[in-house]
């Protein structure tokens, strides 16, 4: 059984869909056990560890104080004050999570899941008033969101929305004073604050194409069997704000509608989930 596996991998998988289930026990909707905590890190000022299955992924969030953004000669603030400007995403996947990456240069995969991160981070809406470091907001906090992937066992996706989130509500920023021009000092006297995202939630579920079956939260041997692949995220709403599909074949409707219900059962998990280690 082994050896025909190894062969002949597509032919070992469809063995189990032809019964309504994987090769792990799992039945096609099923998904991996989901873990989230946050804060271990101390010396970031949000972090969370995320897994799901064996993947597993860490976020550390850095804040650092600069000026705000410029005003244009007309009087109208540019683009880069709108509230996503003050945050960046940065996805690292190398060797240490699986051998398929290399440490010498950034992977498309890496480079594909930051652009898709940070275009999620562009639907936050944060008060410009939460990244102000001093009264006045002539300084303000830019938030530095690093991820780190330590098991890559397929549906990364996921685990980086959901860590990124969580590490989001983590943050704790310091009020501060400005004492001459480029010279910020936190006052440590002022007591802390939280972003305002309490009513901001993504809640990802990725799927698996194989023939005509789909799989939620797949594996990384069902990404690789896969003739494509589906993202779908909700807002707080309910309300799809990401819907990502690849592959060489479109994707039936009656399909698709299931993704979306599927992902829709998912919601209140990843609500409480994030809500119990944020409280």
């Amino acid at each position: 059984m082994e050896a025909f596996q190894k062969i002949h991998p597509l032919e070992f998988y469809r063995k189990f869909l032809e019964r309504s289930v994987r090769p792990d026990g799992r039945s096609l909707t099923d998904i991996r056990k989901t873990t989230l905590s946050v804060g271990s890190i101390t010396t970031c000022s949000g972090s969370s560890f995320v897994k799901i299955g064996n993947t597993s992924v860490v976020c550390g969030i850095r804040a650092e104080v600069g000026e705000p953004p410029s005003i244009n000669q007309t009087g109208i603030v540019s683009n880069q004050s709108k509230n996503h400007s003050y945050i960046f995403v940065n996805v690292e996947l190398g060797p240490i999570c699986s051998n398929a990456f290399s440490s010498s240069k950034p992977s498309e995969k890496a480079m594909s899941l930051g652009t898709q991160l940070n275009a999620l981070i562009n639907r936050l809406d944060i008060p410009t008033t939460d990244f102000y470091f001093d009264n006045e907001g002539k300084a303000r906090w830019y938030l530095y969101v690093d991820i780190y992937c330590l098991d890559y066992d397929g549906n990364i996706t996921d685990a980086s929305i959901i860590a990124m989130l969580s590490a989001l509500k983590n943050v704790t920023l310091q009020q501060g004073i400005i004492v001459e021009p480029n010279q910020y000092f936190k006052d440590s006297e002022q007591p802390t604050r939280k972003l305002s995202i309490q009513n901001n939630y993504f809640i990802p579920l990725s799927f698996a194409v194989i023939d005509d079956y789909i799989l939620s939260d797949p594996c990384l041997e069902e990404e690789k069997l896969s003739s494509g692949q589906i993202t779908i995220t909700f807002n707080e709403n309910q309300e799809i704000c990401l819907l990502l599909y690849t592959g060489t074949n479109g994707i039936a409707d009656d399909h698709l509608k299931k993704c979306i219900q599927l992902t829709k059962n998912r919601f209140d998990f990843i609500n409480k989930l994030v809500n119990e280690n944020n409280s």
